[in-house]
């Protein structure tokens, strides 16, 4: 059936505002990856690319959504019946919607897979029924560009493959955002049972804090996680009900412009929060817990909370991660001993009775030799290449520091000159 006139007002209508809505939101985008690239610049090569390539999809989805607003407004002006046709920009919106989505649903199944020690049964699905999504969605953008108009879209097929990559996109949504809070609330747990018996087996105060401290940190974790699933989730879901109940004008697509801004700023947001979640954690001690989140769950999937007084493995909070640059080394420690050797008398007089005794066996004439006079009143004569030296004996060495490890001191053996 054909856009009607009513359904055509209603139709610009969410066009222009959900192409305004995007382009602000590709604003947003766009602080985001300079906000990454100036807080993380020893960031590893993936992550940079990451970023990198989220940047640019999300660009380009904003110039195909700018061609769609200017064919539609300003190419097509006045000529109602254009509001049927589906435009090349439109179709690969959709396909550029697909792929962004796809990669945030990677990006949040890695960390399932990491904070479930690797357990496929959690990632799996996920994996599947994002790959679902993009291949529908790929099927949608060529049967647009085949088909040409929306009424003929909409129709039984292929309007059942946009609204299979839609239900998909939500269904992994929701499971992402469940697996993640199970995972946290499970940690949190952990933690607590732990911090409880290690605070009544240790009577550790410092210890408390620092639970509290972790505590907080998950909280705030689980916060942010169903923040993006929500926000996600609900764009998309809308976007289906409106193409469920109104196949008759454009009100999804409005709402499909700015789905896949959500999900770029959702990958991003979740980079980005790691400063604020260092700023949280408390300063490390040798009582403090060392495993301590930088970027979400997956963070303590490996290192579970371990006892405060175990001083045996100091090297445990420096396992290096992408995004945690190693602390800057510290001035070397440097030690002078001074030692004066300090002679007798008695010993002194019996060198130089030494020194001179092998004065007189030599034949050779020491231009360096003269005669001096003892207390007792005898003369001697003395050598200085002889004398005993009062020159003080310096003994110096440097405490090194492991390069990658500054904190965790090498002990060498004092070293003399």
């Amino acid at each position: 059936m054909p856009i009607t006139t009513t359904d055509g007002v209603t139709s610009y209508s969410a066009l222009l505002v959900g192409g305004l809505i995007a382009f602000s939101l590709t604003g947003t985008v766009s602080v985001q990856c300079m906000v990454y690239f100036r807080l993380f610049p020893r960031e590893s090569s993936l992550f940079k690319g990451l970023v990198a390539g989220i940047w640019l999809l999300d660009l380009i989805h904003s110039a195909f959504i700018g061609a769609s607003l200017y064919l539609y407004f300003i190419n097509w002006f006045g000529e109602e019946s254009q509001i049927n046709v589906i435009p090349w920009s439109v179709a690969f919106t959709v396909v550029i919607t697909a792929v962004q989505t796809f990669i945030a649903h990677c990006f949040f199944a890695n960390k399932i897979y990491r904070s479930s020690k690797k357990n496929w049964y959690f990632t799996g699905p996920v994996v599947f029924l994002a790959f679902l999504r993009l291949i529908a969605a790929g099927t949608s953008t060529g049967e647009m560009i085949a088909v040409g108009h929306y009424s003929s879209f909409n129709r039984a097929y292929p309007g059942w493959i946009f609204t299979l990559g839609l239900s998909l996109s939500s269904a992994v949504d929701v499971l992402i955002a469940g697996c993640l809070i199970y995972l946290l609330r499970k940690l949190k747990l952990q933690m607590g049972s732990t911090s409880k018996m290690s605070v009544f087996s240790h009577l550790s105060m410092s210890f408390t804090n620092n639970r509290t401290s972790r505590i907080k940190v998950v909280d705030t974790l689980t916060l942010y996680t169903l923040e993006n699933g929500f926000l996600t989730g609900v764009a998309t879901t809308a976007s289906l009900i409106c193409w469920l109940s109104m196949p008759h004008n454009l009100s999804f697509l409005g709402l499909h412009f700015v789905i896949e801004k959500l999900y770029a700023n959702s990958i991003l947001a979740s980079l980005n929060t790691r400063k604020e979640l260092r700023d949280m954690r408390p300063r490390i001690s040798p009582w403090a817990d060392r495993s301590l989140p930088v970027l979400t769950a997956d963070d303590f999937g490996s290192n579970p909370p371990r006892d405060p007084l175990n001083m045996l493995n100091p090297l445990d909070r420096y396992n290096s991660r992408p995004s945690t640059p190693i602390k800057q080394s510290r001035m070397p420690l440097e030690v002078t001993v001074e030692r004066v050797i300090e002679q007798e008398s008695e010993s002194l007089r019996a060198l130089a009775v030494m020194s001179r005794s092998n004065s007189d066996s030599s034949n050779k004439p020491n231009s360096n030799s003269h005669t001096r006079v003892d207390s007792a009143g005898s003369t001697y004569k003395y050598d200085h290449p002889k004398r005993v030296s009062r020159t003080p004996t310096i003994m110096s060495w440097k405490q090194h520091t492991h390069a990658e490890y500054p904190d965790f001191d090498l002990p060498d053996m004092p070293r003399y000159p």
